[in-house]
């Protein structure tokens, strides 16, 4: 059950359009009109720069737990390690008080346990903190509260909007086949080729032999290909050889391993029904947020300095969630 509600969750984080960096409809204001420590706003829903300080210095945390401090050092492309987390976690924050904002308009509440449990959750972190962590990131444990309810929330939304959906997918949607393929640049070669796999010579080895592509023996789901290729494979038989035909600048000639690889299959009939879900959310969400303005204090942001909190030793406030929520 853990995991699955892992997978859920990081399905969603990786297929919400990201509010302050742009994406989606959603209108854009960079601005000082905020209060003070107020690091942005998405409609009613505002994000202070305490939460987002615990956000980054346990994300920081946890990094430094695998890759030690000096990864600090390091660059990622054009921007520093430090920029880069910083960009993530503004991203995932966003995503929690979008998410937030579309449990108010869906009417998403949470329990008076789920409440409960994050009260608890919340005693459980402060106690993990020093006095100087508490002093360095400005925060109380009402506010940390609050922190796990809208993280609580923003997972129920996605969860009840996804799952209140009826997807039936059936096995011809879902199936992966296996194919053997040939590919050459002239048709006059793939016409020879396909005379001589008629008359009886292995498929296999005339493909190893003379098609261009680096892999002869491939397997693939509807969507994977499209167009004439994608229409001729998933039209054979166990063991059928197709025609010669022109795709991709050349000539292809098939050959059917199997038009039905189970255990590929059902796992795919999972994931697609998934797709569909997460389209469905989509659509769901784009609509409530076409028209909300989101206010972002990027200098506020940018001031931000790890060498300003070095003395802040956190990484627990995602594992005290889990503990709490995930059972």
């Amino acid at each position: 059950m853990k995991d699955r509600r892992r997978r859920r969750w990081a399905g969603f984080l990786a297929a919400l359009c990201l509010t302050l960096t742009g994406c989606g409809n959603t209108k854009i204001v960079l601005t000082t009109g905020l209060a003070s420590d107020e690091l942005f706003r998405i409609g009613e829903v505002s994000c202070r720069l305490p939460e987002a300080m615990v956000y980054l210095m346990n994300q920081k945390g946890s990094y430094e737990k695998v890759y030690g401090i000096e990864m600090w050092q390091h660059a990622l492309g054009e921007m520093t390690m430090e920029e880069y987390l910083k960009s993530q976690v503004l991203s995932e924050l966003a995503q929690v008080k979008s998410m937030v904002l579309l449990a108010g308009e869906q009417e998403i509440v949470l329990t008076e346990q789920e409440q409960a449990q994050a009260g608890e959750a919340a005693k459980e972190y402060m106690a993990s903190l020093s006095r100087e962590d508490i002093e360095a990131l400005k925060i109380d444990q009402e506010s940390v509260r609050q922190m796990y309810e809208d993280y609580r929330l923003a997972f129920k939304a996605y969860q009840e909007i996804t799952e209140d959906v009826s997807v039936e997918i059936s096995d011809d949607e879902a199936r992966i086949i296996q194919l053997q393929q040939i590919f050459v640049p002239e048709e006059h070669l793939a016409g020879e080729l396909r005379r001589r796999i008629e008359g009886g010579e292995d498929f296999g080895s005339i493909a190893a032999n003379y098609s261009k592509l680096s892999q002869t023996t491939v397997s693939m789901a509807r969507g994977d290909k499209g167009g004439i290729y994608e229409e001729i494979a998933f039209d054979l038989n166990n063991d059928e050889v197709s025609e010669v035909f022109e795709e991709d600048g050349g000539y292809y000639i098939l050959k059917c391993l199997n038009t039905y690889m189970e255990e590929e299959s059902e796992a795919n009939k999972i994931q697609v029904a998934r797709q569909r879900k997460s389209e469905r959310f989509q659509g769901i969400y784009s609509e409530v947020m076409k028209d909300t303005l989101s206010e972002f204090q990027e200098k506020l942001w940018d001031k931000v300095s790890f060498s300003d909190y070095e003395e802040v030793d956190t990484s627990t406030f995602f594992e005290i969630y889990q503990t709490h929520f995930e059972q």
